[in-house]
């Protein structure tokens, strides 16, 4: 019996997946996965990642690139209705939504097969920034409606948590946060590495890794950067940003702009930097929570890193003592970046040490994995239909 994870996207980078998905064929849950996400024009409609697991892109043929509400939702409908049709007369152990947009969909799914059903909640969804107005009261009527009928409910983070548990009056989902699975190589040659993309040797270089996207402090970081030419800032990641940041490279030379890279690789471009930046704006609920999968890449690549003060984040700069919580003020900001020299870092060591230490994939898949158990959701799990 098949295992199906479901999740509105082309699935290139999708490493929270990834990471989920192997703990699972390892634990032997399930022997057989499938994710199914966006078809997309140069990628394969299936591929597979290994023996075990198989990404299958459905493609979205009609309704265009509009991008307005009504647009993107009658994409998502389409699309709902082609990965249904897919996998309906399919006989499947377990339905995992990854977002909401496709809970719905897995619901029916599960109800109709007799799988169970997991939600997986990538971040606190109706209370991002694009969640405003009637999208909002839809989203929670749906999430509210359907929340009830899952078998188990996973959170990246505590608060997300917590804000679950409170708001729909359901068990405490289990946290599963976004620690690397991979470790930092410790044969890649840092030094030749930094130089292949013209770094220099004496200068302290920060990085950025992930989406150019908004509301991840871009711009703002581009903007402080280019008023300290004495330090460097990678940017390595893509996005509807991207253009900015590319304008910002060619301006800048101590800004450089490095392509995305496979999940396992990225460990080993961390290291070119001496330390990470995550300054995801405070401007909504989900990101005041967030623990975003860079904070994580950073700390295991041996980086002291620099965030918002936002509570999840903040809470763990303080308690290891692992990096510094970044002023609000862009001047004050240009004054703390020119501050970290080699001793600021080599004082952050020790914390950064305990973090490694103590931010473990293993102990979040086991605890994946136990929830599994607990919830009785195995590949022979299959129950009738509710």
């Amino acid at each position: 019996m098949l295992n199906l994870h479901i999740y509105p996207s082309p699935l290139t980078h999708e490493s929270r997946i990834l990471r989920i998905t192997d703990a699972l064929v390892r634990a032997g849950v399930f022997s057989q996965i499938e994710v199914a996400g966006v078809g997309r024009y140069g990628l394969p409609e299936r591929e597979a990642v290994d023996d075990h697991r198989t990404l299958v892109r459905v493609p979205r043929r009609m309704f265009g690139n509009r991008n307005t509400f009504a647009g993107k939702l009658m994409r998502t409908l389409e699309w709902s209705m082609r990965v249904r049709a897919a996998y309906r007369n399919r006989s499947l152990a377990c339905v995992n939504a990854h977002s909401l947009a496709v809970l719905p969909l897995s619901t029916l799914l599960a109800w109709s097969t007799g799988a169970k059903l997991v939600y997986d909640t990538h971040e606190l969804e109706t209370e991002t920034s694009g969640y405003k107005g009637v999208r909002q009261r839809i989203g929670k009527a749906i999430e509210r409606l359907l929340i009830g009928r899952c078998d188990l409910v996973v959170a990246v983070s505590g608060a997300i948590a917590d804000w679950y548990a409170t708001t729909y009056s359901i068990r405490r989902p289990v946290v599963v946060r976004n620690i690397p699975q991979f470790s930092a190589p410790v044969e890649v040659d840092r030094e030749a590495r930094r130089a292949s993309i013209g770094l220099s040797p004496d200068r302290i270089t920060f990085i950025y890794q992930g989406g150019f996207i908004a509301g991840r402090g871009m711009e703002r970081l581009l903007r402080v950067f280019a008023q300290v030419p004495e330090v460097d800032l990678v940017c390595m990641g893509s996005g509807p940003l991207q253009p900015l940041v590319s304008q910002a490279a060619a301006e800048h030379q101590n800004i450089i702009l490095i392509p995305p890279v496979p999940p396992h690789e990225v460990l080993s471009w961390s290291l070119v930097a001496d330390a990470g930046i995550c300054l995801t704006d405070n401007s909504c609920l989900s990101h005041f929570y967030s623990l975003p999968n860079k904070i994580f890449e950073y700390l295991h690549a041996g980086l002291p890193i620099i965030v918002n003060p936002l509570a999840e984040q903040q809470a763990m700069v303080e308690s290891l003592g692992c990096g510094w919580v970044a002023p609000t003020d862009d001047e004050d900001l240009k004054v703390m970046v020119r501050s970290i020299d080699r001793a600021a870092l080599a004082q952050r060591v020790q914390g950064v040490a305990q973090a490694k230490a103590t931010l473990q994939w293993s102990a979040e898949a086991e605890r994946l994995v136990e929830a599994y158990r607990t919830a009785g959701i195995w590949e022979c799990g299959r129950v009738a239909r509710r």
